[in-house]
């Protein structure tokens, strides 16, 4: 493959990355929890490129020479893509007792936009997509979720501007709540970054995240903060942040707290890498005192083989409980995969995942006794049918071991099958 049309095709997903993961400790929505409740219609996401019959390779390079030549020329990339998926769903409500089953149809349309590279002065990603599910018994169910993110790198001499986001209207099972619950993530955030020397930058970032429940409880976070990364090598960066964070929550009134965070970036022998951020969140609350808990995200990615990955996702976080009113939750979680390309067509692979989370109070009081113990396994088949369509499978089982007050226990299956196409 052309080396300049690789490069091209991998900067906006890097930057959309770099935007989100080192500016935001707690945006990241696709936590285990939010990927336990299967709220997109497809579980194992379609393949970022797929594969061609060994055949079709010549035609195929010489296609993609031409299409790189015109992005050159234009500076600009837009995929357009659809999904259509049939998911069983063995406990559509997330219960313990009276559990019902359905069938989801979906259909999901969307697109992806991208302006200039990593080597532009300016460089812009949209991603859209809107979901349309359709319930076979429950159709009162029906929903049109829509899931948007943007993000814009302004590049300077030494300084560098970052704005991203994601918007998320959604209707589907939410573990908290224990059923399916309407709510809008909508999370801004901002990076200013500079060039002090040539192994030290500086920077400043902010952000708003602000989660609106349909007759449940809302909230909004505010964090802006301060840091600093030295690159002991190319391959290496460490650095240090500090973040000071306002949260307003519907009935607990206003929360204020501090980030102290270890900031890290290391890629080495071109197979592995690890980036993220790792540190406590003191918390001051309205009348329960004031705590310390860990916060932060950290992605670890081995390539194995040519035809092998595998990672690594940690998080800790906490959130407001949108259910029970003048609590919130910390979770701690771990989200383990791997994949492997058989032949030309197929890639299999698996997910596994754990997520602790407990129940804390804001005011003094009042009683918080929950604890949520999530665990899912999900095994998937992805096989390429022809340049622009994608065959899916998967399974996943979903236990959540909830106990005390306001406990949600379940335990859920989901089957599906979906087509994907992109060009």
């Amino acid at each position: 493959m052309n080396p300049p049309l690789h490069r091209f095709r991998f900067s906006a997903p890097l930057l959309a990355w770099c935007a989100i993961s080192l500016t935001a400790i707690t945006q990241g929505q696709d936590t285990l929890r939010d990927a336990a409740t299967g709220t997109k219609a497809s579980l194992a996401s379609p393949a970022a490129s797929t594969v061609s019959n060994p055949e079709d390779q010549e035609d195929l390079f010489l296609n993609e020479f031409m299409n790189y030549e015109i992005q050159r020329q234009k500076n600009w990339k837009l995929r357009l893509f659809a999904a259509g998926s049939w998911r069983y769903d063995s406990n559509v409500f997330l219960r313990s007792s009276n559990i019902q089953s359905d069938v989801m149809w979906s259909a999901r349309p969307g697109f992806q936009y991208s302006y200039g590279d990593e080597a532009a002065k300016l460089q812009l990603l949209a991603d859209y997509s809107a979901q349309f599910n359709f319930f076979e018994k429950f159709d009162s169910q029906n929903s049109l979720n829509q899931f948007l993110s943007l993000s814009m790198n302004y590049r300077m001499k030494k300084t560098s501007i970052k704005l991203g986001g994601r918007f998320n209207d959604v209707t589907g099972g939410d573990l908290d709540v224990g059923g399916q619950a309407q709510r809008v993530q909508f999370s801004p955030s901002m990076q200013v970054l500079h060039e002090l020397t040539a192994k030290v930058q500086i920077g400043i970032t902010g952000q708003v995240q602000q989660s609106h429940y349909n007759a449940l409880l809302s909230s909004t976070t505010w964090r802006y903060g301060l840091f600093a990364d030295y690159a002991f090598s190319p391959q290496f960066r460490l650095g240090v942040q500090f973040n000071e964070m306002i949260q307003e929550v519907q009935g607990s009134g206003r929360q204020t707290g501090e980030d102290f965070l270890v900031r890290v970036e290391w890629a080495a022998f071109k197979k592995l890498s690890l980036t993220g951020t790792a540190g406590v969140h003191l918390l001051h609350t309205v009348s329960a005192g004031d705590t310390t808990l860990p916060v932060g995200t950290l992605g670890f990615k081995y390539e194995v083989g040519p035809k092998t990955s595998v990672y690594v996702n940690l998080y800790a976080r906490s959130q407001n409980s949108p259910s029970l009113s003048g609590q919130y939750f910390q979770s701690e979680g771990v989200l383990f995969g791997i994949q492997q390309q058989v032949g030309s067509k197929t890639s299999i692979g698996a997910d596994f995942g754990y997520d602790f989370s407990e129940y804390h109070t804001y005011l003094s009081g009042l009683a918080s006794t929950r604890k949520d113990h999530v665990r899912f396994i999900r095994p998937w088949l992805k096989y390429t049918l022809h340049r622009h369509l994608a065959l899916e499978l998967f399974y996943q089982h979903t236990v959540n071991s909830s106990i005390g007050g306001g406990a949600q226990p379940f335990t859920r299956d989901l089957i599906g099958a979906g087509l994907t196409s992109s060009w």
